[in-house]
């Protein structure tokens, strides 16, 4: 939400854009009293009628941003009420800020995801993306905002495996993403999201091959990058990934084959700040050697099931048996039965 032009230091609009400034510099610590202190001035404001709701409910939503910032979700969520309370009674004309209701409706279905509350989550990011098509105080529709709010209520859904109830919403979503913000400006990394998350319900639901076309638009999307700052490499390459898995079920493992060594490749890469998921490059790894294996090309795959197995020994144990369990099928393929005994005892499977 936008400041307003700051006012002394004892006037709540003041408070508030001297907590903005220690937000910016990452002190949400100090910044906290100043914003409750702002919230303060601004109800004794509405109290004798010379207030202006929507600067409450602004000082308000930074104040709940502040404590969500702090790990204090709770009492977050119940400022974000409170804003959107204010921002429902409008500026000092009555005229409500529909952008403003839509960015504190949509941080109160934050909160309530963020504590596991997902359905009632589901329903105040719905309410959100009502508000954001309704425009700011020129008329102007951030589109962006619209599908961001459109994408976490399908988000909610496809949590609980209700993929054929989010599908719609994800689909919607995109559309206006494509729209962009309201300057039109799309952003790529944004939209990849919510292609990707259209892919996996696309997937969930037994529709490969249209999974197959949404995850490629994810991936050139994602491509691009955001609007402002790096792209995230690891995001790419879970998409590469997901297609190299829906050739691998349509039965074109020779197709997925260079899908998985790229997906391979950009998660090595890391996210975007450079952070390489262990976990992620596991699976990247074994999906080539699983790849491979299917293609017949047995000692190859050899070589990235070991090299799956020693990533997931320092990155990701849980999924260390799985790959032990394919790498001693591989070895059985290839006639090497002390080797293949001595993964699967690894693994804790059965020997035979």
């Amino acid at each position: 939400m936008p400041a307003h032009t700051a006012l002394p230091f004892t006037h709540p609009d003041g408070l508030h854009r001297q907590g903005r400034g220690l937000i910016d510099q990452g002190r949400p610590t100090d910044a906290l009293p100043l914003f409750q202190q702002a919230a303060a001035l601004a109800e004794q404001g509405e109290a004798q009628r010379a207030g202006n709701p929507d600067r409450l409910g602004r000082i308000l939503y930074d104040l709940g941003y502040c404590l969500y910032d702090l790990g204090r979700v709770d009492a977050a969520l119940a400022e974000f009420q409170r804003a959107v309370a204010a921002a429902e009674r409008g500026d000092g004309r009555g005229q409500v800020h529909w952008d403003n209701l839509a960015a504190c409706q949509h941080l109160v279905g934050t909160c309530l995801a963020r504590l596991g509350r997902d359905t009632e989550a589901q329903a105040w990011f719905a309410q959100a993306a009502e508000a954001a098509a309704r425009g700011d105080i020129q008329g102007r529709v951030d589109h962006e905002a619209v599908g961001h709010s459109l994408h976490q209520a399908g988000a909610c859904l496809a949590r609980h495996g209700d993929a054929a109830q989010a599908l719609p919403w994800l689909q919607q979503a995109v559309a206006a993403k494509e729209q962009g913000d309201a300057d039109a400006r799309v952003d790529p990394a944004s939209l990849g999201a919510s292609l990707h998350l259209t892919a996996d319900c696309l997937y969930a639901l037994g529709l490969v091959e249209d999974a197959l076309a949404w995850f490629q638009r994810s991936v050139v999307a994602l491509e691009r990058g955001p609007l402002d700052g790096p792209v995230s490499h690891d995001d790419i390459g879970r998409a590469r990934l997901r297609i190299a898995q829906c050739l691998v079920d349509l039965r074109r493992p020779a197709d997925a084959l260079p899908w998985a060594l790229a997906a391979v490749t950009a998660v090595e890469d890391g996210d975007a700040a450079g952070r390489v998921n262990l976990e992620g490059l596991t699976h990247a790894l074994q999906a080539v050697a699983d790849t491979l294996a299917a293609l017949g090309r047995f000692d190859e795959a050899m070589d990235w099931y070991r090299h799956a197995a020693e990533t997931a020994e320092h990155g990701d144990p849980a999924g260390l048996t799985a790959t032990l369990a394919a790498g001693a099928a591989c070895l059985r393929r290839l006639g090497r039965m002390d080797e293949a005994a001595a993964w699967e005892l690894r693994a804790g499977t059965p020997v035979g």
